[in-house]
C-alpha cells in the first residue's frame, strides 16, 4: 500500500510541477490533516496551526520544482511546516498557549474532595511538565516532540531537522533525561 501511495504521489507531483493545480489540490487534500495535526502539536493553537498549514502549502507550491524525491513527499512537506512553525515561534515572540486541560463533569464522577484534589494536582503537574518542555532549547524540544508526540522514527527526524542521526538520538536522550530530572526534583518531591 505504501509503495502504491508513493507511486500515486509521484504522478501527482509530476503533474503539479507542470502546473496542474488539480493534481496539487489532491496532494493538499491528502496531507493537510497530517500537517495541521503536526503543527497543532507544536503550537497548541488551532488558529496558528491553520495559518501555518496554509502557509506551508503555499510554500510547497512555490518550491515544488525543488522537490527531488530523495525523501517521501510528506517528509519534505513536514520539514517545511516545522521550519515555518519554528520561525513563527522565534520571530513573533510567540508564547505557547497553555494546554487546555479542562475537565468535563460528564466524563469524571467526583466521589470525594481527595479525588478532586488528585485530579487538580495531576493536571497542574501536566501543565508544569508541558511548560518545562516548551522552555527547553529548541533543538531538544523539536527532537523530543517529533519522537514522543509525532511518533517519528530517528531517521525521519534526522531528515526533517537536517541533523545527523547520532545527534538526533543524543538530543532525544538529553531531553528525556532533563524531563525526568525535572519531574523528580520539581513535581514528585513537591507532592
Amino acid at each position: 500500500m505504501k509503495k502504491n501511495s508513493d507511486d500515486i504521489d509521484s504522478v501527482l507531483i509530476k503533474k503539479a510541477k507542470n502546473g496542474n493545480k488539480g493534481a496539487f489540490n489532491i496532494l493538499v487534500n491528502k496531507y493537510y490533516t497530517r500537517v495541521y495535526a503536526s503543527l497543532f502539536s507544536f503550537t497548541k493553537s488551532k488558529e496558528d496551526s491553520e495559518d501555518l498549514a496554509q502557509q506551508t502549502f503555499v510554500k510547497v507550491w512555490q518550491q515544488l520544482h525543488s522537490f527531488r524525491g530523495e525523501s517521501a513527499f510528506f517528509t519534505w512537506v513536514y520539514r517545511i511546516a516545522i521550519n515555518l512553525a519554528k520561525n513563527f515561534v522565534a520571530s513573533s515572540g510567540y508564547k505557547k498557549q497553555k494546554v487546555n486541560t479542562s475537565i468535563d463533569e460528564s466524563e469524571i464522577e467526583i466521589n470525594s474532595f481527595e479525588d478532586l484534589e488528585s485530579i487538580v494536582i495531576h493536571n497542574q503537574s501536566l501543565r508544569n511538565i508541558n511548560n518545562y518542555i516548551n522552555k527547553m532549547p529548541e533543538s531538544l524540544k523539536t527532537a523530543f516532540t517529533l519522537r514522543e508526540v509525532e511518533g517519528k522514527s530517528y531517521e525521519e527526524i534526522s531528515i526533517i531537522t537536517d541533523t545527523p542521526i547520532g545527534t538526533v538520538r543524543s538530543r532525544i536522550f538529553r531531553a528525556r533525561e532533563s524531563i525526568i530530572e525535572y519531574m523528580n526534583t520539581e513535581i514528585i518531591n513537591n507532592e
